[in-house]
């Protein structure tokens, strides 16, 4: 099925575009616009300034091509959680297990890290997203309106420590 494998910029960003293009209807859905560069850049790299650049990671899964990617944080919200910032599949490989193959590997991760808790910010125009992450355990933590004027319901998966 191929394999998952970290990503780094600018080595992996052609591919990680070429991914995004493929994808653009979940781009466009978050921003509105198609992707391009600047898009990749910010996707592979961009952290708040409590969080250092060693702590954002990119995986991607390839088969034939980069068909995967997931982004995530270390040390975001809290010193001690994660966040998924990104999972983004090529539409040819949704409903086949991917997503939640990609999904696991950034749990076991964080497991693996001694994280509390793996958060993610799921777009209010993007139900199915919702119900995929409720699936694999998420849990509605809040709903909030970012910067961009788009609603987001942060959902949060209890690891380690915290979990009841």
């Amino acid at each position: 099925m191929g394999d998952i494998a970290q990503l780094h910029y600018p080595k992996d960003s052609t591919q990680v575009l070429d991914l995004c293009q493929r994808a653009s209807d979940y781009v466009r859905l978050e921003t509105g616009m198609a992707p391009d560069a600047a898009y990749v850049h910010e996707t592979m790299t961009d952290a708040p300034p409590t969080v250092p650049s060693d702590q954002v990671w990119c995986w991607g899964h390839r088969s034939d091509t980069l068909d995967a990617i997931a982004t995530c944080l270390k040390g975001y919200y809290e010193p001690d959680d994660w966040y998924l910032g990104l999972l983004l599949l090529d539409p040819a490989k949704r409903g086949a297990g991917l997503g939640k193959r990609m999904a696991q590997h950034v749990i076991d991760q964080a497991r693996a890290d001694n994280a509390a808790c793996l958060r993610i910010a799921v777009l209010d125009t993007n139900p199915r997203a919702r119900v995929f992450w409720m699936r694999l355990g998420f849990v509605h933590e809040k709903s909030t309106q970012a910067g961009d004027g788009q609603m987001r319901h942060v959902q949060r998966l209890p690891l380690g420590k915290d979990t009841p």
